[in-house]
C-alpha cells in the first residue's frame, strides 16, 4: 500500500467520523461526556487562556512567518514548512466553513473570553493537531541534537494537549467539539499527505542546519 493510499484512507475515516459525530451532537442538547466536561470549566483559567491564545490568528501568522524564515535559511526544512503552512491555511478556511454546516451553539458557561462563532468542530483542537502535533512529529524525525529533539518534540505534543484542555477550562467547547476538531485536523493532514504523496520527511531526517 502506497503512502498516498494510506493517507487517503486515514482522511476518509477521519472525515466520516467527524461528520457522523457532528450530525449526532449538533441536533440535540448536550449529554453524557459533554455534560461531564463542564466540571473542568473555570480551573486554571489564566493558564488556559495562554494555551488558547497560541491558536489566535496573529500568533499563528507570526509562527508561520518564523517558519518561512527558517525554511529560507535551512533548505532541508523547506518541504516540511511548505507542507505545514499550506495545510494550516487550507484547514483554517475549511474549519470556518464546516462550523456553518453543523451550526452548534457554544456552552453558556464561558470563562474569561466569550467566543460567538459556532462550536463544532473545535478550531483550536484542529490547530492543535495541524500545527503543534505536526511540528512535534517534525522535530521527532529531524537531525536536531537528541536532547533538543526530545525537548522540542515533547514540548509541542504537550502544548497540543494543553490547547485542547484549555477549551474545556474556558468553557468554550463541549468535549465532542474537541473530538470533532481532532478528527477534522487528522482529515486535513491526511488529505494533504495524500495529495503530496506523504508527509515530507517521513522516513528521512531533516537536518538542523
Amino acid at each position: 500500500m502506497t503512502a498516498r493510499l494510506r493517507a487517503a484512507i486515514v482522511a476518509l475515516v477521519a472525515a466520516l467520523g467527524c461528520g457522523l459525530l457532528g450530525s449526532s451532537v449538533s441536533e440535540k442538547p448536550p449529554e453524557g461526556i459533554d455534560l461531564a466536561g463542564r466540571a473542568l470549566a473555570g480551573h486554571a483559567a489564566r493558564v488556559a487562556l495562554v494555551f488558547t491564545a497560541s491558536c489566535w490568528w496573529y500568533v499563528l501568522v507570526t509562527l508561520g512567518i518564523v517558519a518561512i524564515g527558517f525554511a529560507i535559511a535551512v533548505p532541508a526544512w523547506r518541504a516540511r514548512v511548505i507542507f505545514s503552512v499550506a495545510t494550516t491555511l487550507v484547514a483554517w478556511q475549511a474549519s470556518d466553513a464546516i462550523k456553518n454546516v453543523f451550526a452548534r451553539s457554544r456552552p453558556e458557561y464561558w470563562v474569561l473570553h466569550h467566543e460567538t462563532s459556532w462550536s463544532y468542530p473545535s478550531g483550536h483542537a484542529m490547530f492543535a493537531v495541524v500545527v503543534y502535533g505536526l511540528w512535534s512529529y517534525y522535530f521527532a524525525t529531524s537531525d536536531v541534537p537528541r536532547p533538543w529533539r526530545c525537548i522540542l518534540s515533547a514540548g509541542c505534543a504537550v502544548w497540543a494537549i494543553g490547547v485542547i484542555w484549555s477549551r474545556l477550562a474556558l468553557g468554550a467547547h463541549f468535549v465532542t467539539d474537541l473530538i470533532g476538531g481532532v478528527l477534522f485536523g487528522l482529515t486535513m493532514l491526511a488529505t494533504a499527505a495524500a495529495i503530496a504523496g506523504g508527509v515530507p520527511g517521513l522516513g528521512a531526517r531533516a537536518k538542523a542546519g
